[in-house]
């Protein structure tokens, strides 16, 4: 039997390639000197650090990446039952690592950029439709009967293929290209540099 989790692979990288497109950007230099605050910096909201922020909203992709990467070889797999198994632990894995990657998003609490909460109203969307999407398509592999091949394969093709139509929302994360201090804190953000050598 192929396998079939190939393309739900395929389907989250493109979302880190949605996010690479969208957090891209400016990369000119400010003039001035830095002077030392006397209050201490804020870790969220106004007056945080910009980079320190983007960087754990970057960093936040990483469990779900992380977790899509486990993909079973079924392709020695010699039963639909261990293939039906296979595949369902590793939907169950992924649903893990969006509800870790939602988690550490929100962690990053209040953006001290303008554009910032927006593009992270944004991403949290989508890893909602990440969430509901792989825990439907989780259901719909477990209900199904591994002993009628041609349900079982339908059920794994379907699951697979609105995966892979989801990850084309990626695109819809919008263009922060006139949030010109949310881009350079992207640029010097070493989670973001990372999703962009992905």
């Amino acid at each position: 039997m192929p396998r079939r989790p190939r393309p739900f692979r395929a389907a989250v990288a493109l979302v880190a390639l949605a996010f690479t497109l969208l957090v891209g950007g400016c990369s000119s230099v400010v003039t001035g000197t830095a002077s030392a605050d006397p209050a201490p910096r804020p870790t969220e909201g106004v007056g945080a650090d910009p980079v320190a922020w983007m960087d754990k909203v970057c960093g936040s992709f990483q469990p779900m990446l992380d977790a899509s990467q486990k993909v079973p070889d079924l392709a020695n797999a010699n039963d639909l039952p261990t293939i039906k198994k296979s595949f369902s632990d590793y939907l169950g894995t992924v649903v893990a690592g969006v509800q870790q990657s939602r988690t550490q998003l929100k962690d990053a609490g209040k953006s001290p950029v303008s554009g910032g909460d927006e593009v992270v109203g944004r991403i949290d969307g989508l890893y909602g439709q990440f969430e509901t999407s792989l825990t439907e398509a989780k259901t719909k592999v477990d209900a199904v009967d591994p002993n009628n091949a041609a349900a079982f394969q339908a059920a794994l093709t379907d699951a697979t293929n609105s995966l892979t139509k989801l990850s084309q929302s990626g695109g819809g994360l919008g263009d922060t290209k006139p949030f010109v201090r949310l881009n350079r804190a992207a640029d010097a953000a070493p989670n973001c540099q990372k999703l962009g050598a992905r």
